[in-house]
C-alpha cells in the first residue's frame, strides 16, 4: 500500500517539476488551468501499466502538444527541450537506481524488510534533487532568451536523441526486468557498476552538448550583431553624405536668396503678378527640398528620420515626431543612429503585422531633465505578449548601457512603447 501511494505522489511531483522548468526554459507559461490539466494527464500516463520507454514517449508527445498549442513554441525548439527535460530526469533516476542496488549489496542482508522502503524513498528523493539541480544549472547558464536557430537545434537534437534512446534501453533492460533486489545483486559486478558509470557519463555528455550549443549560439549572435553594426555604420556614412548634400543645397539657396528677392521685387514693380507667382512657386519647391519633415538639431538624424518616414509612408504608417537632441550632448551620432534605426525598424515591422482596421502609427519623442535624456518610441501593436528580444533590442540595450542608461518596454493590447534612458552628463 505504501509503495503504491508513494509512487503516485512522487510521480506527480516529478511531472510538476518538469513542467515548471520547461516553462522556465521557454520564458513563457500557459494559463494555470491549462498547465494543471496537462500535469494531471501526464500523471495518469505515468501510472499506466506500460513499459517505461512507452510512457516516456507518451509523456513527450503530451508535452509537445502543450508546448506548441498552449505556449506557441515552434516544434523544433519544443523537441529539443522536451528531450532534455525527460533525459535528465531519466538519467538521474538511473544513477540512483544503480547506487541503491550497489548499496543494497552491503546492507540488504541485514534487514530486507527495513532497507527496501529506505532505498526506495532515499533513491527517489535524491534522484529528484539531482534533477532539480541539473535543471537549475541549465536555466541559469545554458538557455538563450533569443530564438534558437534551426540548424543548431538539429545538431543538438540528434546526440540528445541518441542519449535518450540509450538511457531508455538501459532502464528497460536492466531495471524493469529486475524482480527483486536480491536477484539484482547477482548482476552487481557485470551490470550495475558499468551502468552507473554509463549514466553518469550520459549526464556529463548532455552538459557538454549544451555547452557546445551555447558557444555556437554566442558565435551566431556575435556575428549577427557585428553584421548589423557594420550595416548601420554604412548607413550612417550614407546619412552623412546626404546631410552634406542638403547642407550644400541650403548654402547655395541662401547665397542666391538676394538675387531671388530682387527678381521677385522687379516683377512686382512691373505688375507682372503671374510671373511673380510662378517664380515664387518654383522657389517654394526649391526650399522644400532643403528642409526636413522633423528637424532634430542633428543633420545626420534628420536624414535618418526622413528615410524611415518615407519607408513608413509607403506602408501607410503615420509617423509623428517631437524628438530633439539637446545641446550640448555627449551621445555620439553613431549611438543615436543605432537606437533610432533599430527602434524604428522594429516599430515599422510591428505595425505591418496588424491585420485589423486599427490605426497604424509611430510616435517619437524626447525629454531632457538635468543630465538625463529620455527617448520614447511608441507604436501601434497587435497585442501579442509573447515576443522575444531580438538583435535590434539587444543593440539598443547595449548602447544605453554605454551611457549608464537602461531601456524599458511597456505594452497594452494596442500599443508598444520603448523607453530609452541615457545619462548625457559630460562627467
Amino acid at each position: 500500500m505504501f509503495t503504491v501511494f508513494f509512487s503516485y505522489i512522487t510521480g506527480f511531483i516529478e511531472i510538476s517539476i518538469q513542467f515548471l522548468f520547461f516553462n522556465k526554459w521557454m520564458h513563457v507559461s500557459g494559463k494555470k488551468y491549462q498547465t494543471i490539466i496537462f500535469i494531471l494527464l501526464s500523471s495518469i500516463i505515468s501510472q499506466l501499466q506500460l513499459p517505461t520507454f512507452i510512457k516516456l514517449l507518451l509523456f513527450g508527445v503530451l508535452l509537445l502538444i502543450y508546448s506548441t498549442w498552449v505556449l506557441k513554441i515552434n516544434i523544433k525548439s519544443s523537441i529539443l527541450y522536451i528531450l532534455l527535460i525527460i533525459e535528465i530526469m531519466q538519467l538521474c533516476y538511473g544513477i540512483f537506481n544503480s547506487i541503491s542496488i550497489i548499496a543494497a549489496f552491503f546492507m540488504y542482508h541485514l534487514n530486507p524488510s527495513l532497507f527496501s522502503p529506505i532505498f526506495m524513498v532515499t533513491g527517489t528523493l535524491l534522484s529528484l534533487t539531482l534533477a532539480v539541480l541539473c535543471y537549475q544549472i541549465i536555466s541559469k547558464y545554458m538557455i538563450h532568451k533569443e530564438n534558437a536557430q534551426n540548424q543548431y537545434i538539429l545538431m543538438t537534437t540528434i546526440p540528445l536523441l541518441m542519449i535518450f534512446i540509450v538511457s531508455g534501453y538501459i532502464h528497460f533492460t536492466f531495471y524493469e526486468n529486475i524482480t527483486s533486489i536480491k536477484s539484482s545483486l547477482i548482476l552487481l559486478n557485470k551490470t550495475h557498476i558499468p551502468m552507473l558509470i554509463i549514466q553518469i557519463l550520459g549526464i556529463i555528455s548532455i552538459f557538454s552538448i549544451l555547452y557546445s550549443y551555447q558557444k555556437l549560439m554566442d558565435s551566431f549572435f556575435l556575428h549577427t550583431k557585428l553584421s548589423m553594426l557594420t550595416q548601420q555604420t554604412h548607413f550612417q556614412r550614407q546619412y552623412v553624405k546626404e546631410a552634406w548634400a542638403h547642407y550644400a543645397n541650403t548654402k547655395a539657396l541662401r547665397h542666391d536668396m538676394k538675387n531671388h528677392i530682387m527678381i521677385i521685387k522687379g516683377l512686382l514693380e512691373k505688375q507682372d503678378f503671374l510671373k511673380a507667382k510662378t517664380y515664387i512657386d518654383e522657389l517654394h519647391i526649391a526650399t522644400a527640398n532643403t528642409s526636413f519633415p522633423f528637424p532634430t538639431n542633428n543633420p545626420i538624424l534628420d536624414i535618418l528620420l526622413e528615410n524611415k518616414i518615407a519607408l513608413a509612408n509607403n506602408k501607410e504608417i503615420h509617423i509623428n515626431s517631437s524628438f530633439n537632441i539637446p545641446s550640448p550632448c555627449t551621445v555620439t551620432d553613431m549611438d543615436f543612429c543605432i537606437i533610432l534605426s533599430n527602434a524604428l525598424d522594429n516599430a515599422i515591422n510591428a505595425c505591418e503585422k496588424i491585420r485589423t482596421n486599427q490605426k497604424k502609427y509611430i510616435h517619437i519623442s524626447s525629454h531632457k531633465q538635468q543630465d538625463f535624456l529620455l527617448i520614447e518610441i511608441e507604436n501601434s501593436f497587435d497585442g501579442n505578449a509573447h515576443f522575444k528580444e531580438g538583435i535590434g533590442l539587444s543593440n539598443i540595450r547595449w548602447t544605453a548601457q554605454k551611457y549608464d542608461g537602461t531601456i524599458e518596454i511597456t505594452t497594452t493590447n494596442t500599443t508598444f512603447c520603448l523607453s530609452v534612458l541615457l545619462v548625457i552628463s559630460p562627467h
